[in-house]
């Protein structure tokens, strides 16, 4: 099945960086997860309940809230061990007082990423929304996007939850009421699965992510010596605060269509790496296989332990975040400090400010249409 799912060129090379054909066996007994309490959870917030929820399938487990959605905890095996490889905190007081990250380990929406100007235009009419970003421009939806909001639990089974949110007309400057579900499925083919479900009664811009901060050590280390591979060969790139229309990046040091380490563009001298405060945070454009379902977008290899995450999804765009802005300021799970460098961020998306470049992939929701994503990380061992 993965076979099909990667392009042909890129096969080998996949291969090589995952080893996703070479998966280790598994030791029959494995350490039980550590897991937060649910009580560290349960509170209100906006006169709604907030919870914690766990999520098993074979041997992956997964700790998630109704607060913004969040994956709070994410245990994968790895070797004779198992590992929390999400970024989180264990309680839900530092989510709602963050220090440094508001977006930890949350949805993010009704549009991620940023909208310059913070506004767009709708038939002639301009909208004009929260300017959350500079105070001038609007990221991830405002002062209270879907990452600030208390979720309903639609449908939950031992595997899968249904989040809902109604995202109402006018909430952040938005038109239209945004009907979401949002479905989070741990698979028996050792994957986390995304399935996003929106409808619109009137024309507005959706584009939903998630925003998960990997560490495929188990919280320890930096992401630098990771290896990476993304499926696209061009990228939106930074220019202050205004979002540029696609351009090549073959032969640069941000050219991963072949794998190789994270710090081979992080310590380069490339100027977009500059512009990204030397770290990724760039939109790379997919090369999208429209006959499948779902394309191969990238993945990461930890070289120390073997552990991989692959990426793929029907989006067109891969926003690719090397956590170069972490200060060491604040306190993870367990006691650790989050450092920069300590984390690496994948979010399948559509491109950044698409709804004022009529030359990006459309993300006008209109009434009568339904707004689909697919978002699937595979976890494997290599040997």
């Amino acid at each position: 099945m993965i076979k099909n799912l990667i392009p042909a060129v890129l096969l080998t090379a996949t291969i090589l960086a995952c080893g996703c054909q070479q998966q280790k066996s598994i030791a029959k007994t494995l350490p039980d997860p550590n897991l937060i309490p649910a009580a560290n959870f349960d509170t209100v917030i906006d006169g709604k309940k907030v919870g914690l929820h766990t999520l098993r399938n074979g041997l992956l487990t997964m700790q998630t809230t109704n607060f913004g959605g969040r994956v709070v905890s994410l245990f994968v095996p790895n070797n004779d061990t198992i590992l929390d490889i999400v970024v989180g905190h264990n309680t839900i007081r530092e989510y709602t007082n963050y220090i440094h990250e508001r977006y930890l380990g949350a949805c993010v929406g009704p549009v991620a990423n940023r909208i310059v100007g913070a506004s767009f235009s709708v038939d002639g009419q301009i909208y004009k929304l929260s300017a959350n970003h500079g105070g001038t421009g609007t990221l991830h939806g405002g002062f209270k996007g879907l990452d600030s909001q208390v979720w309903d639990v639609k449908a939950q089974t031992d595997s899968t939850i249904t989040y809902h949110f109604l995202h109402a007309d006018g909430m952040e400057g938005f038109p239209g009421n945004c009907d979401i579900d949002m479905t989070y499925s741990l698979t028996n083919d050792g994957s986390w699965r995304i399935d996003y479900l929106a409808t619109t009664d009137q024309t507005r811009p959706v584009n939903i992510s998630n925003h998960p901060y990997f560490n495929l050590a188990g919280g320890e280390g930096l992401s630098l010596d990771y290896i990476i591979q993304i499926n696209g060969d061009s990228i939106t790139g930074l220019d202050g605060a205004n979002i540029l229309e696609p351009a090549s990046i073959v032969g640069t040091e941000m050219d991963y269509r072949q794998p190789h380490a994270v710090r081979d563009a992080v310590e380069s001298p490339n100027e977009q790496m500059r512009r990204g405060n030397h770290g990724f945070d760039h939109n790379y454009v997919v090369n999208l296989k429209p006959e499948q379902d779902t394309t191969f977008v990238a993945s990461v290899l930890n070289p120390d332990n073997g552990l991989c995450v692959e990426v793929f999804s029907d989006q067109p765009g891969l926003q690719v975040y090397s956590g170069q802005y972490w200060k060491g300021t604040e306190i993870g799970k367990n006691g650790k400090t989050i450092d920069r460098n300590s984390s690496f961020t994948y979010e399948t998306q559509h491109y950044p400010d698409s709804p004022n470049h009529p030359s990006f992939p459309d993300t006008f929701l209109r009434p009568g249409e339904e707004y689909h994503h697919t978002c699937i990380y595979r976890f494997s061992t290599k040997k």
